[in-house]
């Protein structure tokens, strides 16, 4: 395999989606920590107002809503570390889309997005790719789900329901979330010159390949 090929690219999706992270083709799962103890906090919370204020009891209640509150960060910490290792251990390169994470908050699905914790997984993984020796850079977020990877044809806005890209022009097809991460992967690529290096070898860039991971 040539080794412009040996890299992986990734770029969240939203949390309407069962799907999280996209790399090439493949879509990792959203654990979804705050969502799968939602009902458990809001029991939890409540059983506080019910306490008497500054009583004990009072604080025994607020001391099990931290403790819930921080077993929700560690899950979700927890599953960023692992992924971040195991895209490390995947790929050369890893390309990641700069979102503006405030804008997503704010909005209708901000919940979850912020479950999802896209801000803490991009630091995490900028971090374990510097001491892992693996490169990676931000690219432009514009119009990746609204251009097809195979063609370079802009297809127009997606509602959210779509998760399917297809393409009227070239009749590529795939799904929405692994399109706009291979549009990731081309902005990437050209970004740090290896486009122009690699059609002028002759070589494919609009889908590559990814590198296999190593058996256990």
């Amino acid at each position: 395999m040539h080794p412009a090929f040996n890299r992986l690219f990734y770029r969240p999706a939203l949390g309407c989606s069962e799907s999280h992270f996209t790399a090439i083709s493949r879509l990792f799962s959203n654990p979804k920590p705050f969502r799968k103890l939602e009902c458990k906090l809001k029991l939890l919370q409540k059983r506080v107002s019910r306490k008497r204020l500054g009583s004990n009891n009072r604080k025994k209640a607020q001391a099990k809503v931290s403790r819930l509150h921080e077993r929700i960060a560690n899950i979700r910490k927890n599953y960023h570390w692992e992924l971040a290792h195991n895209l490390c251990d995947w790929a050369g390169m890893i390309f990641a889309e700069d979102l503006n994470l405030k804008a997503l908050a704010k909005g209708m699905l901000g919940k979850h997005c912020l479950d999802a914790g896209w801000g803490q997984f991009l630091q995490v993984l900028e971090q374990c790719c510097f001491k892992r020796g693996v490169f990676f850079r931000k690219t432009d977020a514009k119009k990746t789900s609204q251009t097809c990877p195979n063609c370079l044809t802009e297809t127009g806005k997606k509602l959210l329901s779509e998760r399917v890209h297809s393409c009227s022009h070239c009749g590529y097809t795939t799904d929405r979330d692994v399109a706009a991460a291979q549009i990731v992967c081309i902005r990437g690529l050209a970004a740090v010159g290896h486009t122009v290096k690699m059609l002028s070898e002759g070589k494919f860039i609009g889908i590559p390949t990814m590198k296999e991971s190593p058996s256990l």
